[in-house]
């Protein structure tokens, strides 16, 4: 009997949203993809930035995720995240790819952990307790995903993304999903530890490979 068909959840649908689900679906792995707009008004949209991606609510996502992959990715701004209710991704492995920004209103609780200089993961993890949160995707920009996941490459030549969660499993499955769409995966510990990740951290928006990840793991 056949394994059934691995689908990810992708929460946002903006050009993060739909890099991730392109590179998905390009690793033979289904995407439910949804924003605030409606399914039927994504349809057009989505034909041109993420085709094959099937368009779903919000409160939709994480249905067939979570019998399948477990995984659902969170690609919208973090100004908007107030309005992402936390039992949309009950259940899930939750991957935080969101970042801050300097020009955003951010939500009260996570604006508190901004102003705490703590890693914006951990506020996340705090906000949507139902979910197991690891920090991932955030650190390569959307423009360069397409080239960046080489799934036929050996994995001494691929671009290196960290990953960072409290859950040891969690984590693991991250890794693999990002092994599968053609990055190599370095683990560089907690949610803590995620703060490396961020806009003003060492690793943001650099092309990696897997020692320059090492150097900086807890």
């Amino acid at each position: 009997m056949s394994e059934p068909e691995a689908i990810v959840g992708v929460l946002g649908a903006g050009r993060a949203g739909t890099a991730f689900a392109r590179t998905l679906l390009r690793a033979g792995i289904a995407v439910d993809i949804a924003s605030t707009r409606p399914p039927r008004a994504l349809q057009h949209h989505l034909k041109i930035y993420a085709p094959g991606a099937v368009p779903v609510d919000a409160e939709d996502i994480a249905l067939r995720a979570r019998h399948s992959s477990g995984i659902v990715i969170l690609a919208v701004p973090q100004e908007e995240l107030e309005e992402v209710d936390p039992e949309w991704v009950a259940g899930t492995v939750l991957v935080d790819a969101t970042n801050t920004w300097t020009d955003e209103l951010l939500p009260s609780w996570l604006q508190a952990a901004v102003d705490e200089q703590l890693p914006t993961s951990m506020a996340l993890a705090g906000q949507f307790r139902s979910a197991r949160v690891v920090k991932a995707l955030n650190h390569i920009a959307h423009a360069d995903f397409d080239d960046g996941a080489q799934p036929t490459a050996d994995m001494s030549q691929r671009r290196a993304l960290a990953v960072a969660g409290d859950d040891d499993s969690a984590r693991g499955l991250v890794m693999g999903l990002l092994m599968r769409m053609g990055f190599d995966p370095v683990s560089v510990g907690s949610l803590a530890a995620g703060r490396i990740m961020e806009p003003d951290g060492p690793l943001f928006n650099r092309p990696l490979r897997r020692e320059d990840i090492l150097r900086f793991a807890r």
